[in-house]
């Protein structure tokens, strides 16, 4: 597999398993359902692929300034969990969407990037 194809696997995966997780909340749930699963594959993808970016930022870092750069994640992470967590909470609010499909949804997507994570990671040896 190409570099580049192998940067795009893991989000491939997630957004197939996102997929699969809408259209068996719209067969079991109805229209909510499939809103809500694809709501959640958003809030896992929205998450996980803005958390790249800093990565990619301080991956070249000296050891001068691995405090910083550890700053500078944790910081990112802080924001993109604020942000995870008041869409989450804004939609479980919303009476038009099925809180149950959107957690299963999260559940299912954020699994499936971990463990492909997990996969490439065995794979090529390289942590991000």
């Amino acid at each position: 597999m190409s570099p580049r194809a192998e940067r795009w696997a893991v989000p491939a995966v997630t957004a197939a398993v996102g997929l699969v997780m809408a259209i068996a909340a719209g067969l079991a749930a109805g229209g909510s359902g499939a809103v809500s699963a694809l709501l959640g594959l958003l809030v896992v993808l929205g998450f996980f692929v803005t958390g790249i970016v800093p990565l990619l930022l301080v991956r070249g870092e000296d050891e001068s300034s691995k405090g910083l750069a550890t700053g500078f994640l944790l910081l990112t992470y802080t924001l993109r969990l604020a942000v995870a967590v008041a869409v989450l909470r804004v939609g479980a609010a919303a009476g038009w969407l099925d809180r149950r499909w959107l957690g299963l949804s999260v559940i299912a997507c954020a699994l499936a990037w971990t463990a492909g994570q997990v996969v490439r990671g065995v794979r090529t040896r390289d942590p991000a």
